[in-house]
């Protein structure tokens, strides 16, 4: 983000299902977790439209976990 990793994450295409998993999900240190979760949500919406899985999904591991979770569920600008 902005030339920086910012975030780790591990990612699996469960095309069964047509969801995006994220298994585990860690803000990297000097990084803003909200910030971070905000342009990971968005980066994770678009691969998953490009892989053709119609959800993300993110398990409850790494403390990035809940606060992308949250921006995942939130509504979506314009």
């Amino acid at each position: 983000h902005d030339g920086e990793i910012t975030a780790r994450v591990d990612l699996k295409a469960d095309r069964k299902a047509g969801v995006l998993r994220v298994a585990a999900a860690w803000v990297e240190p000097g990084a803003v977790p909200g910030r971070t979760a905000e342009a990971l949500a968005l980066e994770l919406r678009r691969a998953a439209t490009w892989q053709g899985l119609g959800e993300v999904v993110v398990e409850d591991r790494g403390d990035l976990a809940r606060e992308l979770r949250a921006e995942l569920r939130a509504p979506r600008p314009g």
